[in-house]
């Protein structure tokens, strides 16, 4: 079976047929066409982030649906069958003739490197699980933690280079702004030697993220409920207006789920390192002291 694109055309092979380091590979060689960090994609391993350009492959969050859609091109599997569950469109994938991969909606979130997405395989059914590789993949939370503490080093680096450049008065703004970037990468290194301390921080977020979600939860009731109360009248104009504002509302909760499973990961795996964690870690506390250094402060 092929699936066909553009002058693309991808010869799908049955998940059951190859091992975990092959579908990897060829998840970055399908993605490569969304890359615009070539240095990055090239050396691509397990745990190279696909969003970002400083430590990933530059790929644009808008296109994770595309990234989705070019790994389901390049898979088949026996899970085909959805089974619904509940009321809202959920379901579950059953085995079914062998066909099409798919992958759950809303999942592709959390697959954010090629080793994360063989995991979403694995832990779908798609493909048998693979204790030893899944030792070597980082967590999406150490993803998302490691990639903060890239962003904070690039940008301490950036503002270091600028006050060596400039003078008078706009060098002493220059610096103050390196005095302040430094305390914050001093702080966040900080955190990162604690994992119970970066546990708590995160689950922080994960309650405020929590209560911005169910506020547009209740904001969804109240539209609904007025909306039915409108359809009772002969106001057109105010039925059209409370349909818009549903819609929208609708969209805007959609969103926020994402960013609460995200967050949700997150805040759970946080607290707990792999091997494979301890040394990103390391590596970025290690990049982060240095750029400390040498901004002087």
């Amino acid at each position: 079976m092929a699936f066909k694109r553009k002058e693309t055309v991808i010869e799908a092979t049955d998940l059951n047929t190859i091992d975990a380091a092959e579908t990897e590979k060829r998840i970055i060689a399908g993605v490569k066409k969304y890359a615009t960090n070539e240095a990055n994609w090239s050396s691509a391993d397990a745990n190279t982030p696909f969003l970002g350009h400083i430590i990933g492959m530059g790929i644009e969050s808008s296109n994770l649906a595309d990234i989705t859609m070019s790994i389901e091109r390049q898979f088949l599997t026996k899970k085909t069958t959805r089974v619904p569950v509940g009321a809202n469109g959920e379901f579950r994938l059953e085995d079914g003739e062998l066909g099409k991969l798919r992958i759950l909606d809303g999942q592709d979130a959390l697959a954010a490197t090629p080793g994360l997405s063989v995991k979403m395989l694995m832990d779908f059914g798609h493909m048998a699980s693979d204790p030893a590789y899944l030792e070597r993949v980082v967590s999406f939370a150490y993803i998302s933690v490691v990639g903060d503490g890239h962003k904070m080093n690039e940008a301490l680096k950036k503002a270091v280079s600028r006050a060596e450049k400039l003078t008078g008065v706009e060098k002493d703004e220059a610096a103050a702004n390196v005095k302040t970037l430094a305390a914050q990468a001093l702080a966040y290194e900080a955190l990162l030697a604690d994992p119970a301390a970066l546990a708590e921080a995160r689950q922080k977020s994960y309650a405020a993220d929590k209560a911005a979600h169910e506020a547009l939860s209740s904001e969804l009731t109240m539209a609904v409920d007025k909306l039915a109360g409108a359809t009772t009248s002969n106001d057109a104009g105010r039925v059209a207006a409370l349909r818009t504002e549903e819609a929208e509302i609708k969209t805007r909760l959609k969103m926020s789920a994402a960013k609460l499973r995200v967050s949700a990961e997150v805040a759970a795996q946080a607290g707990k390192r792999s091997a494979a964690e301890e040394a990103k870690v390391a590596q970025i506390r290690t990049l982060l002291s240095e750029t400390i250094r040498l901004s002087g402060c």
